[in-house]
């Protein structure tokens, strides 16, 4: 049959394999499509989990749900109790620590894990460290003064969170020319985990005299709360969104097909995500330095969730952008529902994206059926960068 929506050919399934297009539904209702990871959510929506973890089955994703929760309820339960110096350094690996695991857990980084590591969260940790202490050598506003004056605002609130991301892409930015990580996926991801990596090590590094001030350094336990998930849980969501995004953009001009390269417009254009990713870090700094912090934290959220949509569109076309010109395989059992599924890039019965389960499920199946979109191919031997 043929799909009303991406216009090819597709097997008799409620799904279409090739674009997850839900066969009975009008293309019109569709809005951007679902959400190519997960064909229950739309592509532009809020949903912290399938965004930032997008190569999960579903019953993972439950468990990266809980975990998170449990690590913001840790954060928010020693706050309470006092212990702001421990609950300081949870948040700040909270996201970190999630992000190694859901890396470990899929194996994104093929066969190329040392590599990758180094030059995404080494490098970010690394950079968010020296940033932190470089800025603990910058003078503090005095609190009983009257505030911050211009010079600090321009300084503070603009060319550090500019220089800061450009500090988190540049580790991921040196494995583009790398014909082994030729997705936009890879791209995104890459950015993502460098960003979180940044901002945990600089809010530990810049808060050195914090943590040598014992167990209980004193202040309002209801400003603490607000300013923790503010720094430990909003803003790598900023920084995620949009260093993940600007990566993606980047992987899209340089490395995806020319017929995808137009498909985000404007935001696709790598100096104009550039931009967009500048605009958000920048507003998210002025916000902690002249909001109070329960305002800080609600705006910084809001941008927190406008990154994560800009993320996830680029996620959602990294997982479509090499469907339409593979052919369709013999049938395969789907890791996610485990019913048989003819071998493509989406699961036909629950719609799921085949790329973004993890690659252990994919190879699993690989030996009795040809491998879906994004396994398929010659692989490069040695990781040398493309010419």
């Amino acid at each position: 049959m043929i799909c009303e929506d991406c216009g090819h050919e597709t097997s008799e399934t409620p799904f279409c394999v090739r674009c997850g297009h839900r066969q009975d539904r009008p293309v019109s209702s569709d809005a951007l499509r679902q959400y190519s990871a997960d064909p229950s959510e739309s592509a532009i929506s809020f949903h912290v989990v399938t965004t930032l973890f997008p190569q999960l089955p579903r019953d993972d994703l439950t468990a990266f749900r809980i975990v998170l929760l449990l690590g913001v309820g840790l954060v928010v339960a020693l706050a309470i109790v006092g212990f702001f110096s421990i609950a300081l350094v949870a948040a700040a690996v909270l996201v970190p620590v999630i992000m190694v695991t859901y890396l470990y857990d899929v194996d994104v980084y093929e066969d190329e894990p040392l590599r990758v590591y180094v030059l995404t969260f080494v490098w970010g940790a690394t950079t968010g460290a020296l940033m932190g202490l470089a800025l603990r050598a910058l003078v503090d506003v005095d609190p009983l003064g009257p505030g911050p004056d211009a010079a600090f605002l321009f300084m503070r609130g603009v060319v550090v969170p500019i220089v800061a991301g450009g500090l988190a892409l540049i580790g991921p930015l040196i494995l583009l020319p790398y014909k082994r990580f030729n997705d936009v996926l890879d791209g995104a991801t890459f950015g993502a985990s460098s960003a979180v990596a940044f901002v945990g090590a600089q809010v530990i590094a810049q808060s050195i005299d914090l943590l040598g001030a014992g167990l209980r350094p004193g202040g309002d336990t209801l400003l603490w709360i607000a300013r923790l998930l503010t720094h430990g849980v909003a803003l790598p969501l900023v920084a995620a969104g949009a260093v993940g995004a600007t990566c993606g953009a980047f992987w899209l001009r340089y490395r995806a097909p020319v017929r995808d390269r137009a498909r985000l417009g404007l935001l696709g254009q790598p100096f104009v995500a550039l931009a967009a990713g500048a605009a958000l870090l920048v507003a998210a700094a002025l916000a902690m330095l002249l909001a109070r912090e329960i305002l800080a934290l609600v705006i910084v959220a809001v941008l927190a969730a406008i990154a994560m949509v800009w993320l996830r569109l680029v996620i959602h076309l990294g997982l479509l952008q090499e469907s339409l010109e593979v052919p369709i395989g013999d049938p395969v059992i789907c890791a996610n529902c485990g019913r048989s599924t003819p071998a493509h890039t989406f699961c036909g019965q629950c719609g799921v994206s085949l790329r973004a389960l993890p690659k252990e499920a994919r190879r699993g199946r690989a030996s009795s059926a040809p491998p879906p979109i994004g396994t398929a191919g010659p692989t490069q031997p040695s990781g040398e960068p493309a010419a």
